[in-house]
C-alpha cells in the first residue's frame, strides 16, 4: 500500500466565523449580507487544501461540548474522513474580520486538562503506525491546560516510530517541538524568530537560520515570508519560491495552504523544489478568497503558472 495520508491535527481546533466587512471601523456599526463559518484551526485549515489539491487527508484532534459537535458535523458533512479525539470541555469559537485585503482575527484559547493530551498522543500514534500514512501535520496551538513538554514528548514518540511529523506552530510550543528535533518545520519568519530568540531583518538571516537548524537535526525547514514567498533548506538543499503579485481578499490560512499544497507534492513524488513551488502557490491563492482554504483548483494552475522557485547557491 502506497503512504499517501496526510494526517491533518489541530490540537485547538475552533468554529471560525469569518466575516468580509469592507467599512470595519471600531465602533461603527457594519451590516453584511452574510457570514462564513467553518470548522477552524490551523490543521483543519491544511485538511480542506489538501482536497481541493488532490491529496487524501484526515482530520484528528481535540473536540468537546456543543461547538465541538458542530465542528464534527460539519466536517463529516463536507465528507472528510475523522478520528476525533473527545475532552470534557467547550471547543473554542473565533472570529475573522475581513477587511481592506487585511484580517483582524480574536481568537478564544481553549482550555484542557493533561489528560487530554495525553489521550490524543495515543490516538495520533496508533494512527501514525498505519501503512497508508505519509506524514502527520501538528498544526497550530495547543490549548491551555496541555503539559509545558507536550510538544517535545510528542515529537520524541513519533521520531522513534520512524513517521515523517511536520510541525507548524508558534511561541513556547514551537520552540519546545525544536528541541526534539522533528522530521520537518513549516513556520514564517516572525515565529522561527520568535522562537530562537533572534531578529531576522533579512533574507540572508532567515537562510542562515534555517541552515542551522537543519545541521542541528531537523530534516526539512520550510520559512514563509508571506507576499515575498518562502525559503526550503534540508541537507544539502536551499529554495526558494516566489509568487506573482495579487491584491490579497483575505490572508488567513495562506500559510496552511502553503504547508497543505507543499506536503501534497511531496506525497505523489514531487521533488522539495517542486513541492516548494506548489505550496506558495496554494498559499498565494488561498489570499483571494475569504473563509481559509476555499479556493478553486483552476486557480490554483493560474497561480501555479506564474510562481517561480529556484535552487540558492551559498
Amino acid at each position: 500500500m502506497k503512504r499517501k495520508t496526510i494526517v491533518c491535527v489541530t490540537p485547538n481546533a475552533a468554529l471560525d466565523r469569518t466575516l468580509v466587512v469592507p467599512d470595519f471601523a471600531i465602533g461603527h456599526i457594519s451590516r453584511i449580507p452574510n457570514a462564513i463559518a467553518a470548522p477552524g484551526g490551523k490543521g483543519l485549515n491544511v485538511l480542506r487544501a489538501v482536497r481541493i489539491l488532490g491529496g487524501q487527508s484526515l482530520a484528528m484532534g481535540l473536540l468537546g461540548g456543543y461547538t465541538g459537535e458542530t465542528v464534527a458535523a460539519m466536517v463529516e458533512a463536507d465528507g472528510y474522513p475523522s478520528e476525533w479525539t473527545g475532552f470534557d470541555g467547550e471547543t473554542r469559537a473565533c472570529t475573522i474580520i475581513a477587511s481592506g485585503g487585511a484580517s483582524t482575527v480574536i481568537n478564544e484559547s481553549g482550555r484542557i486538562a493533561p489528560e487530554d493530551w495525553a489521550a490524543l498522543a495515543d490516538d495520533i500514534c496508533r494512527v501514525a503506525a498505519r501503512p497508508d500514512v505519509y506524514a502527520i501535520c501538528l498544526c497550530g496551538s495547543l490549548p491551555e491546560g496541555a503539559p509545558s513538554d507536550a510538544p517535545a514528548e510528542f515529537v520524541a514518540r513519533v521520531n522513534r516510530m520512524g513517521a515523517q511529523l511536520w510541525v507548524d506552530s508558534s511561541k513556547g510550543p514551537l520552540k519546545n517541538a525544536l528541541a526534539a528535533k522533528p522530521y520537518a518545520i513549516k513556520v514564517n519568519r516572525d515565529e522561527i524568530a520568535e522562537a530562537a530568540g533572534v531578529s531576522l531583518r533579512t533574507r540572508a538571516e532567515v537562510l542562515d537560520l534555517a541552515r542551522g537548524l537543519v545541521d542541528d537535526g531537523i530534516g526539512i525547514v520550510v520559512i514563509s515570508l508571506g507576499a515575498e514567498g518562502a525559503f526550503l533548506v534540508a541537507d544539502g538543499l536551499a529554495a526558494q519560491a516566489t509568487p506573482p503579485v495579487i491584491e490579497p481578499v483575505d490572508p488567513v490560512a495562506s500559510g496552511d495552504c502553503l504547508h497543505a499544497g507543499l506536503i501534497t507534492a511531496l506525497a505523489d513524488g514531487a521533488d522539495p523544489v517542486e513541492a516548494l513551488r506548489r505550496g506558495v502557490a496554494a498559499g498565494t491563492v488561498n489570499a483571494l478568497y475569504a473563509g481559509g482554504a476555499q479556493f478553486p483548483y483552476a486557480h490554483f494552475l493560474e497561480i501555479l503558472n506564474q510562481t517561480r522557485a529556484k535552487i540558492l547557491t551559498a
